[in-house]
């Protein structure tokens, strides 16, 4: 890394920001911080903590780690559906329910992931909310809220999206792509990436998956999900 990309300020990294057990199951949130316009150079970060690995083919490249992010629970033998719903998008901003519609394509294109998005009208039968709120307060555009059951799968999601960056400009359509897109990678359990490269990546700046976002993807659901993993 060069000395301009490690002068870049941190703009984000994926947090267990809260933790409540509520009737058994246990509630997680992850942030992308992106609440303004980011430079055309890669971003840089203090990587520490569990959460973050390092350079690798995969981010979830250690059992250790499989084990602590959620997953969705598949059998590996057929593509477990995920039913999403989008709750009230702008009527102002078409573009916006359109990108993310994109971003869950360009998630179902990856081969070898047992898992595939579908939209639904049906609140009741979505495992996973799309919501859009005016602007975070903090830098942010983007969290993603999980529930998981008592055994440590993942039983529903919620991205939330904002349609204004922190001074009140509107998200370009590109931008709230990308952002989906990286919420998306949440959602699937994926944590952040140390590579600029990566749509996982705390300060993406990439509209499409990289390689190594889609290996570590398969990676997390290579093998038979049909025993019980740790509480993430």
């Amino acid at each position: 890394m060069n000395s301009e990309e490690e002068r870049i300020e941190r703009r984000g990294a994926w947090n267990l920001i809260a933790r409540a057990r509520l009737s058994g199951a246990i509630v997680l949130a992850a942030v992308l911080g992106l609440g303004g316009p980011l430079p055309a150079a890669a971003q840089s970060a203090d990587y520490a903590g569990p959460a973050v690995v390092r350079p690798a083919d995969s981010y979830v490249a250690s059992d250790e780690l499989e084990d602590q992010v959620p997953k969705w629970q598949t059998t590996g033998r057929e593509e477990r559906v995920l039913y999403v719903h989008f709750m009230d998008p702008p009527e102002d901003r078409p573009d916006f329910w359109e990108e993310s519609v994109r971003a869950l394509d360009y998630w179902n294109e990856v081969s070898g992931l047992p898992l595939v998005f579908r939209s639904t009208r049906d609140e009741r039968s979505a495992e996973v909310r799309f919501r859009w709120i005016r602007r975070f307060d903090a830098r942010q555009a983007g969290t993603t809220d999980w529930e998981t059951d008592g055994e440590g799968w993942l039983t529903s999601a919620v991205v939330t999206l904002a349609m204004e960056h922190e001074d009140g400009t509107p998200m370009g359509a590109d931008f709230l792509r990308m952002v989906a897109l990286h919420e998306l990678g949440h959602v699937i359990g994926l944590p952040h990436s140390d590579s600029p490269a990566d749509v996982m990546h705390p300060g993406n700046r990439s509209l499409y998956l990289s390689d190594r976002d889609i290996r570590s993807a398969r990676q997390l659901y290579e093998r038979l999900q049909t025993e019980k993993v740790s509480a993430p």
